[in-house]
């Protein structure tokens, strides 16, 4: 059995971490059930986005908090893995913070923009409610295996089935999106790094040339990625893959006690948002 700092050093190895992918350390958010993570994500997100008061969110905060305590991964893995998602999410509140207007605060007078009160409070929020729902995905992805979320969605979303939805397919897009996200991040990666040993430097030149570079990346990475999806989709039909046929589950892990301690405190901040 690994000691969990050599699970953490196997797990970063690639240091370059992407959305989906699983970091396997003993913790006791590794051992939920995904359906109760899901149920958690989904219920805190619409928490955090329902939030109008700064003691509301300061509940919610806490509670995501401990969920990213509980799954013992370190916080450099979290903003690694988000750090150009928490970019954009910085411009656009931002964006917000310029565009409400109210009582100016200070005035940008060079190009004549002004910041209001109300514009750094409708900016302040906008940041907190992207970070946290980004958390909290980064959070299920990472204490989950891509296979357990997949029988875990498909579970909640059994009871669609009886009105004709197409459950397993749209669980089956959902894995493969998973599956498909880190590897196109690591074949960019190699593509950047292969034009850069033939002399590309990303950092100089003009924005015109960059955009050359960008090309460059963009078409052969698009060209892998088609090959990768015909190469699946003859490898799931020869193997006689069939959608809407039910098979043997390969997690059949029931709901434990503290899985439903999960439900139950994801339903009870849910709660207090509305009251």
């Amino acid at each position: 059995m690994l000691s969990i700092g050599e699970q953490r050093r196997r797990a970063g190895i690639n240091s370059s971490l992407q959305l989906g992918q699983y970091i396997p350390v003993e913790s006791a958010a590794h051992g939920w059930d995904a359906r109760s993570k899901i149920i958690a994500v989904v219920g805190l997100s619409i928490s955090i986005i329902a939030a109008s008061y700064w003691l509301q969110a300061a509940v919610v905060g806490m509670v995501i908090l401990v969920l990213l305590g509980l799954s013992r991964i370190a916080s450099r893995f979290y903003l690694i893995n988000l750090r150009l998602l928490l970019v954009l999410a910085a411009v656009t509140a931002l964006l917000q913070l310029l565009a409400v207007p109210g009582r100016v605060v200070y005035t940008i007078v060079i190009v004549g923009l002004t910041v209001t009160w109300e514009g750094l409070i409708a900016g302040g929020w906008l940041f907190f409610r992207i970070t946290g729902v980004l958390l909290l995905a980064a959070w299920l992805t990472f204490t989950t295996r891509p296979g357990e979320l997949t029988a875990g969605l498909e579970r909640l979303l059994a009871p669609l089935r009886y009105i004709r939805f197409p459950v397993q397919e749209l669980v089956m897009i959902m894995t493969l999106s998973l599956r498909f996200l880190p590897l196109i991040a690591e074949e960019a990666n190699q593509i950047q790094r292969a034009q850069m040993v033939r002399g590309v430097n990303w950092s100089k030149g003009s924005l015109r040339q960059k955009g050359h570079y960008v090309i460059a990346l963009i078409v052969p990475l698009l060209r892998l990625s088609l090959q990768r999806a015909e190469d699946l989709a003859e490898a799931m039909e020869n193997r006689g893959y069939q959608a809407g046929i039910t098979g043997t589950r390969l997690y059949p892990q029931p709901l434990q006690v503290s899985d439903w301690l999960l439900i139950a405190v994801t339903g009870i901040v849910l709660v207090l948002q509305f009251i």
